[in-house]
């Protein structure tokens, strides 16, 4: 007799189902249909798990954001010059959300325009990259005492986190997804720039 499956692996199936759906067809094309048909489970599964297209949605992009998340600050080399480990940490940004150009876009643009719930949780996400980016810069202040420079507040990396966002969303918009890795070069030098402003003193 087989045994069933858990519901664990329906839902994750799903989530991952719905990933492959959006890639292909963009989140507005995804259709539930396609979803279950790609995940290989019936619509009832679907509903059983998931209460609209968008609950599914929301925790493909809580994975997402995490394993950018990892990738970002994953085995980061200190050792190197700093500017050139933040150079790094945007690379590793930019280049995963110019490889699945249709989840980059859903996430940056059809996010928005979802319910209180899906603003809310991109806004909770904003916030860990924020403490990301915080931490990131104390790693590299610890890791070069020798370079004039200022902690970054959760009020400065919040307003460079937006910046890049708006750079994102400008690309995306005009569907220049593969031009995303040149964002880069400028992202660096605005985090660098707030880091090491400091005056005579240090402060």
């Amino acid at each position: 007799m087989t045994k069933p499956r858990p519901a664990a692996d329906y839902r994750q199936r799903l989530i991952d189902a719905l990933a492959v759906v959006i890639i292909r067809d963009g989140f507005v094309g995804a259709k539930i249909q396609d979803v279950v048909k790609e995940a290989r489970v019936s619509l009832r599964t679907f509903y059983a798990e998931f209460p609209n297209k968008e609950a599914c949605f929301l925790e493909l992009y809580s994975q997402q954001h995490q394993v950018v998340l990892d990738m970002v600050a994953r085995d980061l080399d200190f050792s190197q010059p700093w500017k050139l480990v933040m150079r790094q940490g945007f690379e590793r940004y930019f280049t995963a959300l110019s490889l699945y150009p249709r989840l980059t876009h859903a996430v940056t643009i059809e996010l928005a325009t979802l319910s209180q719930h899906a603003r809310e949780i991109r806004q909770n996400h904003l916030d860990q990259f924020v403490l990301l980016m915080i931490d990131l810069v104390e790693q590299g202040r610890a890791a070069n005492p020798d370079i004039p420079a200022r902690p970054l507040t959760p009020l400065m990396a919040r307003a460079i986190i937006g910046g890049v966002i708006e750079l994102v969303f400008n690309h995306m918009v005009r569907d220049e997804a593969d031009r995303l890795p040149e964002l880069v070069d400028t992202s660096t030098d605005m985090l660098w720039s707030v880091v090491t402003a400091v005056d005579d003193a240090g402060q």
